[in-house]
C-alpha cells in the first residue's frame, strides 16, 4: 500500500457528496438524461435516503446495443420509445457494494481491486446514502496530496 493511503484519510474527505439520484419507478430514458446532463457514469437508485441499486452508463449502452445493431434514426427513435417504458428497477444492480463515510480510503481501494467496480456508494452509520466514491476521486486525492508533500 502506498504511503499516501496509509495516512488515515477517510472516505468522507474525498467522496462526492452532491449526488444525482434516481428512484426505482423512474424510466431508463430519464436516468440516461440525468447521466448525460450531469456528465456522470453512475447513478444510485434510492428509496427515501437508502440506496437500493446502481445503474451505470455502461448498463444503458449495453441495453442500446442489444436492442438494435443498426444506428439509424428510426432505430434511435424506437430505442427512445422502449427506454420510456423500462423502469430503473428493471435494470439496476441491486446487490450493491457500499462503504461507510467513516472508513479509511484503503477500504475503498481494496474493494475497487477485489470487485472491479467503478463506483462505490457511501453511506453513514444509519445506512443513509451520503456520497459516492470512484477511482478518479482516489487519483485526484493522490495527485493533490503528492503536490502538497
Amino acid at each position: 500500500m502506498n504511503t499516501i493511503m496509509e495516512k488515515g484519510a477517510l472516505i468522507k474527505e474525498i467522496m462526492t457528496s452532491e449526488l444525482v439520484t434516481a428512484v426505482k419507478e423512474e424510466t431508463i430514458e430519464s436516468v440516461k438524461n440525468k447521466l448525460q446532463i450531469n456528465h456522470i457514469h453512475h447513478i444510485p437508485v434510492i428509496r427515501g435516503k437508502h440506496i437500493v441499486g446502481m445503474i451505470s452508463l455502461s448498463d444503458i449502452h449495453m441495453m442500446e446495443h442489444h436492442f438494435t445493431l443498426f444506428h439509424s434514426k428510426l432505430a434511435e427513435e424506437i430505442n427512445q420509445k422502449i427506454f420510456s417504458t423500462i423502469l430503473a428497477q428493471e435494470i439496476m444492480t441491486s446487490q450493491v457494494i457500499k462503504v461507510r463515510d467513516d472508513e479509511q480510503l484503503s477500504v475503498a481501494v481494496g474493494l475497487f481491486e477485489e470487485n472491479m467496480v467503478h463506483a462505490l456508494p457511501v453511506v453513514n452509520k444509519s445506512g443513509q446514502l451520503v456520497g459516492i466514491i470512484t477511482p478518479m476521486d482516489l487519483v485526484r486525492y493522490a495527485y493533490d496530496t503528492k503536490k502538497l508533500i
